[in-house]
């Protein structure tokens, strides 16, 4: 799928997609699909088709791929499962060239979809397409979600891909599904990215994913900081209305819960690009404030706890660490229900935390583990850790189950077996 660009051929390709997508938000592009379409054979060229977690997911859906060649006039074709009757997304196609390689992403919108119904998509261009994937609307009822914490390899991602295509089947009732960051382990490597991609396959062209920016996604392979630009273009994660941080956090309603994707990464961006906790915290405030849901979940990439301080006395100078510092005031003045981590590759169920110290109330915070083979010694943390598993740790995900009466996270080994399990039930 390699190819390359000159600069006056990027520059005009980028002008035009970005038209094409400004049309787009004022035309959505539904139509009658060709009636060409259901003879089309399935050689288009499509790699890593995936689908996007959007803003209202019983409403909506962005899928993307890539290809080798821009694709001109390529659709996405819907239709309820079993139905005959299709509509059609005009799809806009994007160049991106990094490490040396260059393709182009394509992005479309399915949008108005009806809750709680099963779809059908697929991809066509000129005369070929692909086959058909399935896509399914929640309603507002009880759902299930796969976690996934840190999934950055050193093994061509063998250790990713068997974590999530054993967590996908033992689960099929999952509806979408969240990586916590951290997916590469290094941003600018296009074949990182690649062992990624197709370590979901059958899993991320079928489940909505909802990715967390985590720190490796700013490192070039000098293991410099730089911006996250690879993870920005291959996920268009519903927008957050900023102009210098687009899409680096964003918000999504699944069933009863709304989650929200922080950005807890202004340790390496702010030389680069400073200002994004400053503009995030009153966004937050301002999300939260518009939530209707019966659940708020913040999901971050970093933990709040410093174990090189495990049982430090001052819990500002101690064993929260700057992250925790500057969000666990506000999470407690929010009232979240749960917060979930990662970045520590380690499983820790610390309990609900407020005010810097272990509590009967605010927020549940649970460090959600390790997905790849990137593994460390982290010593315990004596006045959180209520629950870690057996050390030396492997790896493991979790899965949500919510309902408006409660959430219940589990935590699994990599054989399946349970690990750890709490429920909260909601407030009367």
């Amino acid at each position: 799928m390699k190819s390359t660009f000159s600069r006056l051929e990027f520059l005009k390709l980028t002008a035009k997609s970005l038209l094409a997508f400004s049309l787009g938000s004022y035309f959505p592009g539904l139509r009658s699909a060709s009636a060409r379409e259901a003879g089309l054979d399935t050689s288009l060229d499509a790699s890593y088709v995936r689908q996007l977690i959007t803003k209202d997911a019983s409403a909506s859906r962005t899928i993307m791929w890539q290809s080798a060649d821009p694709q001109d006039g390529a659709q996405v074709v819907c239709r309820r499962k079993g139905d005959s009757r299709l509509f059609a997304v005009r799809a806009a196609a994007a160049p991106f060239q990094d490490d040396g390689v260059g393709c182009y992403i394509h992005t479309a919108r399915l949008s108005p979809l009806q809750p709680g119904i099963d779809y059908e998509y697929r991809m066509i261009c000129s005369e070929q397409g692909t086959p058909w994937y399935a896509l399914h609307t929640p309603d507002a009822g009880a759902f299930q979600a796969l976690i996934f914490p840190d999934s950055q390899c050193s093994d061509g991602y063998v250790t990713w891909r068997n974590i999530a295509q054993n967590a996908a089947a033992r689960n099929p009732k999952a509806s979408f599904f969240i990586n916590m960051g951290d997916l590469v382990d290094n941003g600018e490597d296009h074949n990182q990215w690649q062992d990624w991609f197709n370590a979901l396959s059958g899993i991320i062209d079928r489940l909505p994913f909802a990715p967390v920016m985590g720190n490796h996604a700013a490192y070039n392979l000098n293991w410099k900081c730089r911006l996250p630009v690879a993870w920005l273009h291959y996920f268009s994660v519903p927008d957050n209305g900023s102009e210098k941080f687009r899409r680096y956090y964003y918000s999504f309603d699944y069933g009863p819960v709304h989650f929200t994707v922080l950005n807890n990464l202004w340790e390496e961006l702010d030389p680069l690009q400073p200002g994004l906790l400053a503009e995030e915290i009153p966004w937050l405030r301002a999300d939260i404030a518009a939530s209707k849901a019966k659940w708020n979940i913040v999901l971050m990439h970093k933990d709040v706890i410093n174990y090189d301080c495990p049982n430090a006395s001052d819990p500002v100078s101690g064993d929260i660490d700057p992250v925790g510092q500057k969000l666990m005031p506000v999470f407690d003045e929010l009232g979240i229900d749960v917060v979930l981590t990662a970045h520590q590759h380690t499983y820790r169920r610390l309990g609900h935390i407020f005010g810097f110290h272990p509590a009967a109330q605010g927020p549940l915070y649970i460090d959600t583990g390790n997905a790849g083979n990137v593994r460390y010694n982290v010593p315990v943390n004596k006045r959180f850790d209520q629950k870690i598993l057996p050390q030396p740790e492997v790896d493991n995900y979790m899965t949500l189950e919510a309902s408006a009466a409660q959430l219940t996270f589990r935590c699994f080994q990599p054989d399946g077996s349970l690990a750890d399990q709490y429920t909260l039930s909601a407030r009367k």
